[in-house]
């Protein structure tokens, strides 16, 4: 099968890593694989050829078209051909509207989001990354192109931090309980909340890998609730990953999310792992295996932390449901049908 993936770029972002790791599971099982973008940023390898794209694409070679991201999907809108041959794709790795919400004003959030869902009515399938996904899409697009595929996280355990990012961690945990947060700063992510919580968990510190544009609110933040000195902000980190072996809790605090690929993540650390109670974290994992919180509810949080169960029954889950043989499947069943 002749498969090109269509994204924004090759930043080491959450849709273009699962776009990597998708590729690299094709291509290990045969498939031939190209990956095109727009923008000139290259913070990752991928396993196939890579083209930055600076003119029409003739897709007619290719069996499957595979594009993830509003750019993406507009350039599909405009230069798929119709032959019938060639089959057209699109994964939707977020609640269009939501996410809007929190990057925009409710304006531009909705004339935005709504171009873009009636764009997705070109595709031959439309891919959510969840159940609830699905029936969330099911408002705007036909019942018939929409499917659901969970996502996978190629995670390589070989690399570990290297001495001095070691004793930098070390040496800010010293005797403490060491929360983690590997996320992109928005508000979407939620992590003022973490840190509103810090005032009620004296023994508890905060290590954040990962910037974004509320770092210095998020800095204040922790500044006015003299938590400063219990919150290290590590800024950009690649391989965010390394750091979980070294984190006693995990905390995904998103107020919304299109999967949550750092849960995967923490699943194969075995790390215990607090989740915001949102419908996308709730289907990915029960209480049983995460302990949740409710939004905005610093109390909630407070309580989660102190009595999050091991990591031991995630772990079992993500090898249930979640692995990369797994991700390869689904995806496979979807294109070849």
């Amino acid at each position: 099968m002749n498969i090109a993936y269509v994204v924004p770029s090759l930043a080491a972002k959450g849709p273009i890593i699962v776009v990597r790791d998708l590729s690299e599971l094709m291509v290990t099982n045969g498939h031939k694989c190209t990956v095109f973008y727009f923008d000139d940023i290259v913070e990752m390898t991928f396993p196939c050829p890579t083209i930055r794209i600076t003119r029409k694409i003739d897709f007619r070679e290719f069996d499957i078209v595979h594009s993830h991201g509003l750019r993406p999907d507009i350039y599909i809108y405009k230069y798929r051909e119709w032959s019938g041959r060639v089959k057209y794709i699109s994964t939707v790795h977020n609640y269009v509207l939501q996410d809007f919400r929190y990057q925009y004003n409710w304006f531009i959030a909705q004339t935005a989001g709504r171009i873009w869902l009636r764009m997705l009515h070109r595709m031959d399938r439309v891919v959510a990354l969840t159940n609830d996904a699905v029936k969330y899409y099911t408002r705007w697009l036909q019942s018939c192109k929409l499917i659901y595929a969970y996502n996978t996280r190629i995670v390589e355990h070989a690399k570990i931090l290297n001495k001095e990012e070691k004793e930098h961690i070390e040496e800010f945990k010293n005797e403490s309980t060491l929360i983690g947060v590997n996320a992109l700063l928005t508000h979407r992510k939620g992590v003022d909340q973490i840190i509103r919580a810090l005032p009620f968990l004296p023994n508890h510190k905060l290590f954040i890998a990962g910037d974004g544009k509320v770092r210095k609110e998020l800095e204040t933040l922790a500044e006015n609730l003299e938590v400063k000195d219990r919150c290290y902000f590590a800024g950009y980190v690649k391989d965010a990953y390394r750091y979980m072996e070294h984190y006693d809790v995990y905390v995904a605090s998103s107020r919304s999310e299109g999967f949550g690929l750092m849960l995967l993540e923490a699943a194969q650390y075995k790390v215990p792992t607090i989740c915001s109670r949102i419908p996308v974290f709730e289907e990915i994992f029960s209480s049983e295996e995460v302990a949740f919180f409710e939004l905005d509810n610093i109390s909630s949080l407070v309580e989660a932390i102190r009595n999050v169960p091991d990591g031991k029954k995630m772990y079992e889950r993500y090898i249930n449901c979640y692995t990369p043989q797994k991700f390869y499947e689904r995806y496979l069943e979807i294109y070849t049908n």
